[in-house]
């Protein structure tokens, strides 16, 4: 029986790998994969470096600005706070007929006062506390409003110094009763408010 050459398979050209190429080339692969992440972590950390410095500059320079704002602000309120305690002047505020009682006589006088059971003193001596002395009448106003909410009566009395410049006092009283005059200064003094004694002179 003759052969059937038509079906006869043909012989496998084809070239096959070998084995160690195929493992080269995956190795050069994962090698170039590896070199690109580690290029990209570099970059990233220099990345975040430089921003972690700017932000750090930047909240520094924030601090300081907020540091200096707030030295500046508390200079301008202590001038304000300067300028607006109330200015005494025993020389030239206070005229003629008054004269500015130390602190101790007043001692004296309130000691003096509880040895007699707290007899009040002669009628004819008459003590006015003087809260502030204000070239600014607006600040005399204030300082009036202040003593009203705390229950105390005061007025205002305009007074020129030298002819030409005038001071308004703010003034509690007048009162005979050192007793009470000590109690109207305690008060004024839990509230920061400083004061002086006056007497009219006889």
């Amino acid at each position: 029986m003759p052969r059937d050459y038509a079906k006869t398979p043909k012989p496998d050209n084809r070239r096959v790998l070998p084995g160690w190429l195929w493992m080269l080339g995956g190795l050069g692969i994962g090698l170039f994969v590896a070199l690109l992440v580690y290029i990209n972590n570099n970059t990233n950390a220099e990345h975040k470096t430089n921003i972690s410095a700017s932000l750090n500059k930047i909240f520094d320079e924030g601090v300081k600005a907020t540091q200096e704002a707030s030295k500046k602000t508390k200079e301008k309120v202590a001038e304000a706070i300067k300028e607006t305690r109330p200015k005494f002047d025993f020389y030239t505020i206070l005229p003629e007929l008054e004269v500015a009682i130390p602190e101790e006589e007043l001692i004296e006088k309130q000691q003096s006062a509880k040895k007699i059971n707290s007899t009040p003193t002669s009628k004819s001596t008459r003590y006015t506390l003087q809260a502030g002395s204000f070239r600014n009448p607006q600040q005399a106003d204030r300082l009036k409003a202040t003593l009203a909410l705390q229950g105390i009566v005061a007025n205002i009395q305009p007074v020129k110094i030298n002819d030409h410049d005038t001071w308004y006092r703010v003034r509690i009283g007048p009162m005979h009763d050192i007793s009470t005059l000590n109690r109207t200064r305690k008060r004024l003094r839990k509230n920061n408010i400083a004061s002086i004694v006056v007497k009219e002179k006889k």
